[in-house]
C-alpha cells in the first residue's frame, strides 16, 4: 500500500494537505474522499485505506483548515479562520472532490466523513457538488433540531468575548470533550470515549496533531454550520436518489449513545432519502478505531459493491 501527500491550492490561495492512498488493482472501482473529525487529521485513516485499496478504491483524506498539515497564519492549529471559516472548509472539501474526479475520470466518487467530517460532507452534499457524487457516508455523526444549536451558541459567544476568536476555552472543552469523557465508565484517560481499545486511545494521545483545543471562533462557526445543514430546507437539497450510509456506535457519548445518528436516520427516511444504517452496540465515537472496526469496514465494502458502475 502506497501513501502520498498532495498539496492543493484553492482559489483563495489556501493550501490543503491531502493524504492519498492509491489502489494498485488492475481495474479500480472508484474513489472515496474522506473527511476527518475535529482535533485530528487525515493521516490517521491508513487502516481504512488498506481495506479500500485492496477492493479497488482510491482514498483521499484532506486535512481541514487548522488541522494536520493544513496550517497557516490565517488558520493556526484548531482555527478555521477569522471569517467565513465553516464555508471555507466546506468549499475546500468540494475542491478535493473535484480534484479526485479530475484525477480519476469515469470512476464513481463517494464522499464520506467522520464526526465533524460527516457534518462537512453533509454540507457538501447539499450543494451542486452532490450531482457528481455516487454516494455519501456519514460516520460517527449526530443530529439536533435548530433550537439546540441556537442555545449552544450562547455560551460559545460568551467564551469568544472572554478568550478572543483565536483563543480556546476551558468552558467549551468541559461542555464537549469533557462531558463526553465523563460518560465512559471507569475511564483510564480523558479520551476513552473515542475507543474501547487502549492502544488506539494512546496513539491518539501521543499524536501531536490530535487532541488539541479548537478556537472559540471555530466552535461558533461549527455550531452555526450545523444549524444550517440540519435544517429541513438544507437537507431537502440533497439529491433525492443519492444513496446514504450511516455508521455509528451505540456507546458514543458525542451522539448521545447513538440516538443522534438514529434521529438523523429517521429524518432522512421521512424525506424519502435512500438510507442504509448500521449501529454497533459497544461502538464508541471512533468506530473505525474500535473493536468493531472489521465489521465497519465490511459494512462499507458491501455498501460500495452496490454502487459500482454508478459513476458520473
Amino acid at each position: 500500500m502506497t501513501q502520498e501527500r498532495l498539496l492543493h491550492t484553492t482559489n483563495e490561495s489556501h493550501t490543503v494537505a491531502i493524504h492519498h492512498w492509491p489502489s494498485d488493482v488492475a481495474v479500480p472501482k472508484g474513489v472515496i474522499v474522506w473527511l476527518h473529525g475535529m482535533a485530528e487529521h487525515g493521516g490517521r485513516y491508513g487502516a481504512l485505506a488498506h481495506y479500500l485499496n485492496n477492493r479497488g478504491w482510491h482514498l483521499y483524506c484532506p486535512d481541514h483548515r487548522g488541522h494536520g498539515q493544513s496550517i497557516a497564519d490565517h488558520c493556526s492549529q484548531g482555527h478555521f479562520g477569522d471569517h467565513h471559516g465553516w464555508q471555507n472548509v466546506v468549499n475546500d472539501a468540494a475542491d478535493v472532490v473535484a480534484l479526485a474526479r479530475e484525477r480519476h475520470p469515469g470512476l464513481p466518487c463517494v464522499l464520506g466523513g467522520h464526526s465533524m467530517g460527516s457534518f462537512i460532507a453533509l454540507a457538501v452534499a447539499e450543494t451542486e457538488t452532490a450531482q457528481s457524487l455516487a454516494g455519501l457516508i456519514l460516520c460517527g455523526s449526530d443530529y439536533h433540531p435548530g433550537i439546540y444549536y441556537r442555545l449552544m451558541q450562547l455560551p460559545i459567544r460568551l467564551a469568544r468575548i472572554r478568550n478572543g476568536g483565536r483563543g480556546s476555552s476551558p468552558l467549551i472543552r468541559k461542555m464537549t470533550f469533557g462531558t463526553w469523557a465523563g460518560q465512559v465508565p471507569e475511564p483510564a484517560t480523558d479520551f476513552d470515549w473515542l475507543s474501547a481499545e487502549p492502544a488506539e486511545v494512546n496513539a491518539y494521545i501521543e499524536d501531536p496533531l490530535c487532541g488539541f483545543d479548537c478556537s472559540t471562533e471555530t466552535w461558533l462557526q461549527l455550531v452555526q454550520g450545523l444549524r444550517q445543514v440540519h435544517s429541513v430546507a438544507s437537507l431537502s437539497e440533497i439529491p433525492e436518489a443519492l444513496p446514504v450510509l450511516l455508521l455509528g456506535g451505540e456507546a458514543d457519548p458525542m451522539s448521545n449513545m447513538g440516538k443522534g445518528m438514529m434521529a438523523l436516520e429517521n429524518v432522512l427516511h421521512a424525506m424519502e432519502q435512500p438510507v442504509k444504517a448500521h449501529f454497533w452496540p459497544t461502538g464508541r465515537h471512533e468506530i473505525l478505531n474500535d473493536e468493531c472496526r472489521d465489521e465497519v469496514h465490511q459494512a462499507i465494502g458491501e455498501w460500495l459493491e452496490r454502487l459500482e458502475g454508478l459513476g458520473n
